[in-house]
């Protein structure tokens, strides 16, 4: 069995190392009481020794505190009451789950005692396996299913059993995505539901949770069943390769409420995702392990800061275990930049702990590197601050300025008209984004900011009863090479956007009943459900959808029913996609 301990971790495989603690910054200890700390006893986590194994004072445990109190107020985490409901609603799916598979087991000619036997789990993953939830967070939630149960069955007659359960009100499968994925709403409970078939049958009277944790599980596993079981896999050897669980889960909630309000919290469009920030706040744990949360989040912004970011410096927990030579194991890709061209391309490496291993991070472009960077920087600044007392922890976590900040911006508008609609039409623009952020990297004179919000239409097109606007800034500046007169052309990145966003699978099943709209606008054109959503709701409370306004700035794209109803449409005539810079700010 491959297991990850804390002060080593044994495996007969050949391992890869990682990072030496001499190439993490040196500083002298993080206290706000100037007494001297006391150090622990020697430990070793990860794949070096800690920088530090100094502990934390009597001063950096009362900042802790408080920035626990102050986080509890503004993020609070779920209540006894609504993890009394989550855990029901999970008991709900596991009992309805294992009925169903034993059912097909049983019609497959198996008695019910030998389909009762034969290995089925459900258990979840990610932030809730780790232990940081707060109220309206979804549940990632993975069916472990025998041989004989395949992903169609799942997907054909349990998500329909799901759909019919008095508790459910909203079921939408998504079978054809990346990682196949059923999202569900259950007693006003989200779940992210994922299935993964084992290979092999389960010898009487084993767990498959346990099992699970066995690097062999993954042997002959299809390669969707491998991306699903391991997110259980890597929740699970996270909590097992940090000094402190507790430690770590309240640094880890005030790290991803900071990535939230500073808009840099999505793996989709090229930020991190909630893994990554998990893998990156554990890697500070294992090198500060006696430090407090307020210390730790000091650490956090100074390591990542001054980390220097390439694929020959990646952010590992542990020895990254080489592919077996093994019949079905050796299919399985390990990251290795060495000998897979296509790692080296990875700007912002951190490296999940299970095997195989993968980056976690292949979204990430420039783009998003520099602004993670600057958000970096910022933290560290105003944490200090803190430190010295002329700063709240507010302003370490204070919502960034985007509106206010730039000036330009493009407008992307999903307009649908049913709710299923809008999750798969949605979740395809916005996983597409990112191809048009990397076209806009290649734009002279302009840099980008994409903001992962996705805010409700609250009614104001009429025409189209449910949808979201997504913004990214366009910044016109020197260090850009932007100059009064030049004309920065935006055709090109648009065009090929909108071939992609046109390949949708799903265009001609849903003909008619979805829109995408592109407009370059300036800030005094920016929508007032963006920049008042709550007065936005009550206007469409008290008096209906408000009167559409005419199109702002320039309208760059009115893709998508086609004149003859397939669909998507090429987003037509082109010329209004230049921006003539007047001023380069």
């Amino acid at each position: 069995m491959a297991t990850a301990a804390g002060a080593a971790r044994p495996s007969s495989s050949p391992t890869r190392g990682g990072q030496s603690p001499k190439q993490a910054p040196q500083s002298s200890p993080t206290n706000v009481s100037g007494v001297q700390p006391k150090n622990g006893p020697p430990v070793r986590f990860g794949v070096s020794d800690p920088i530090s194994l100094q502990e934390s004072t009597e001063a950096d445990r009362l900042l802790s505190e408080q920035m626990s109190e102050e986080l509890q107020a503004e993020f609070p985490a779920e209540t006894a009451e609504g993890m009394a409901r989550r855990q029901a609603v999970l008991r709900e799916i596991e009992q309805m789950f294992s009925d169903w598979a034993a059912g097909i087991a049983t019609e497959s000619g198996q008695s019910p005692e030998e389909a009762r036997r034969q290995g089925m789990k459900v258990t979840t993953l990610g932030s809730y396996r780790l232990g940081v939830v707060h109220p309206g967070s979804d549940i990632d939630t993975l069916c472990i299913g025998p041989p004989n149960v395949t992903r169609e069955h799942f997907f054909d007659t349990f998500v329909p059993r799901l759909e019919r359960h008095r508790d459910v009100s909203e079921c939408v499968p998504i079978p054809d995505a990346y990682t196949p994925i059923v999202k569900l709403k259950m007693n006003n409970v989200c779940i992210d539901l994922l299935f993964a078939r084992l290979a092999t049958a389960l010898l009487p009277g084993a767990d498959p949770e346990e099992m699970a944790r066995d690097d062999d599980v993954l042997r002959n596993m299809d390669e969707k069943s491998v991306r699903c079981m391991n997110g259980f896999r890597v929740a699970d050897q996270i909590l097992a390769l940090v000094p402190n669980e507790e430690t770590f889960r309240r640094t880890l909630r005030f790290v991803k409420f900071w990535a939230r309000r500073r808009g840099i919290y999505s793996n989709v469009i090229g930020f991190f995702g909630g893994i990554t920030w998990s893998l990156l706040v554990a890697r500070v744990c294992q090198l500060y392990p006696y430090y407090s949360p307020s210390q730790l989040v000091n650490r956090f912004f100074m390591l990542y800061f001054q980390w220097n970011w390439s694929w020959q410096k990646p952010v590992m927990l542990c020895d990254i275990v080489e592919p077996r030579k093994e019949p079905g194991l050796a299919e399985l890709k390990v990251w290795n930049p060495k000998t897979n061209p296509a790692d080296r391309q990875h700007v912002m490496p951190v490296i999940t702990p299970a095997f195989p291993a993968m980056n976690s991070t292949y979204n990430v472009t420039e783009t998003t590197k520099r602004i993670l960077l600057e958000e970096f920087r910022r933290g560290l600044d105003t944490m200090r601050l803190v430190e010295q007392q002329k700063a709240d922890w507010s302003k370490v976590h204070e919502p960034h300025p985007f509106f206010e900040q730039f000036r330009h911006f493009l407008w992307l508008e999903v307009l649908v008209r049913t709710d299923e609609v809008y999750k798969k039409f949605s979740g395809w623009v916005e996983s597409k984004l990112r191809i048009l952020i990397m076209q806009f990297e290649s734009v002279a004179g302009m840099q980008i900011h994409p903001n992962p919000l996705q805010y409700d239409l609250c009614g104001s097109d009429p025409d189209w009863p449910l949808g979201c606007g997504m913004f990214i800034a366009l910044l016109f500046s020197a260090e850009a090479g932007a100059h009064p007169g030049i004309t920065v052309d935006l055709r090109g990145p648009l065009q090929r956007f909108m071939e992609v966003i046109n390949q949708w699978a799903d265009k001609d099943a849903y003909a008619g009943q979805f829109k995408l709209r592109l407009r370059r606008i300036k800030r005094s054109e920016l929508p007032e459900y963006a920049l008042d959503p709550e007065a936005a709701q009550r206007r469409r409370t008290a008096a209906g959808p408000w009167k559409k306004r005419a199109a702002p700035g320039d309208e760059v794209a009115a893709a998508v029913a086609a004149p003859n109803g397939s669909g998507t449409s090429p987003i037509g005539d082109p010329s209004v996609k230049r921006v003539r810079v007047v001023e380069s700010k």
